[in-house]
């Protein structure tokens, strides 16, 4: 006996249907209605339709009238109630669509389960971003993934879960999972669950799931302080000698991102053609558009980055158009490089290739009174908001703001 469920059951009707033309033969179908939806199916039987009682409501006199009616209605019905049963018993209402796959589900029919949509979503995203700079958000999605396969398995003790079953409890157990066992600091879990509520979103639009869980849910990041080096440990830098040559390679990289602004992706993939002279001064500056956002940007050659050139490459001026400006290397081992380095150099920071874009902004240009639309457009921000996190007050740039003021304010 199946265990009685609380919510409203199914109910069932037949109706014919014919094919444009047919006045009299036509297809039986079962309609089922539930949740204010509906599905029709049909049972392969023909009867004749101008026999066929409309008015009449109950199922069980047309059932009289022919033995394999009864036989087809039955088999279905009982397929489909017993997948309502069955799904009713998790404590979360079931939708008609949950309850039909269930039903007539088979090996060539496909499940909207949670990681099986999860998944083919990254292969989507796999065959429209092909480029190595469009990587970063398929590792992201991979992670959260694979966060929450873990975390269906260990902590709820099931491989998946179907779109329904997400409540408000489950999301407030997965973000407590993703701080705990899953190793992530607040903001991180913020960022995986905001991608955990876009596949969510998937299912809702296709109304495999009745309810939003995500409705009430409150995603919040906290603002953290941003790393930089200051003046002092530049010059450290600066006159800092390795004795390895990738160290060597690892701290012109990195100065050259001090002075110029660049993330390590758009440090490897300027060339020669994007550097121009300007018309009015007659100096150099650095144009091309960000890999990751396609903002273009726009970066005075200073001269810390002209003699990095001169040093890389010798008559820079005269190297093909499509020449690369810096050497290759990858993200990990620049960031591993450069902790090796700034051990050596006795920087106590926690320092990665992005602290170099951040030095810019702050201890470079705006510390030194550049204009913060100045500073957005040679970071290649679409929007002045994002440079203004950079724009902290400091006692170094209150002095320098204000040193007019303490002579006409002197006694």
């Amino acid at each position: 006996m199946p265990i009685s469920s609380p919510y409203l059951k199914p109910k069932f009707m037949l109706y014919p249907k014919s094919k444009k033309g047919q006045k009299t033969l036509a297809t039986l179908y079962l309609r089922t209605h539930y949740q204010f939806s509906t599905f029709d199916k049909s049972l392969g039987i023909k009867v004749n339709k101008n026999e066929w009682q409309f008015k009449q409501q109950e199922i069980d006199h047309h059932l009289q009238l022919n033995p394999s009616i009864k036989t087809v209605f039955s088999e279905c019905k009982e397929k489909i109630m017993g997948a309502f049963y069955v799904l009713s018993q998790n404590q979360s209402e079931p939708t008609l669509r949950e309850v039909i796959d269930l039903a007539f589900g088979n090996e060539n029919k496909k499940t909207y389960s949670v990681l099986s949509v999860f998944e083919s979503y990254i292969a989507d995203m796999k065959k429209r971003n092909t480029l190595k700079s469009q990587q970063s958000n398929i590792i992201k999605y991979n992670s959260c993934c694979n966060h929450l396969r873990s975390f269906l398995r260990t902590e709820m003790k099931i491989n998946d879960v179907s779109f329904n079953r997400i409540n408000e409890q489950l999301i407030d157990n997965f973000e407590f999972y993703l701080k705990t066992k899953g190793g992530n600091g607040h903001n991180s879990s913020m960022k995986l669950l905001q991608i955990f509520r876009k596949i969510y979103k998937i299912g809702l639009n296709n109304r495999w799931t009745s309810r939003n869980a995500f409705a009430d849910k409150k995603i919040t990041f906290k603002d953290t302080e941003i790393e930089v080096l200051n003046e002092t440990e530049i010059d450290l830098l600066k006159n800092y000698e390795p004795t390895k040559t990738y160290l060597q390679k690892t701290k012109d990289l990195f100065l050259f991102s001090i002075y110029s602004g660049l993330a390590y992706i758009d440090l490897q993939h300027i060339q020669f053609k994007h550097i121009e002279i300007t018309s009015s001064a007659g100096n150099y500056i650095i144009r091309k558009k960000r890999v990751k956002t396609g903002i273009e940007y726009m970066v005075p050659l200073f001269g810390p980055l002209e003699s990095l050139l001169n040093k890389w490459h010798a008559n820079w001026q005269s190297l093909a158009p499509d020449t690369f400006i810096c050497p290759k290397i990858s993200n990990q081992k620049y960031n591993d490089y450069l902790k090796e380095l700034m051990a050596l150099v006795g920087i106590d920071k926690r320092v990665t290739t992005h602290i170099g874009r951040h030095t810019f902004a702050t201890t470079i240009a705006l510390e030194n009174g550049v204009g913060i639309e100045s500073v957005s457009k040679m970071l290649g921000h679409s929007k002045i908001a994002q440079t203004q996190k950079y724009a902290k007050v400091t006692s170094l740039k209150i002095e320098r703001e204000t040193r007019g003021l303490f002579e006409k304010l002197k006694i």
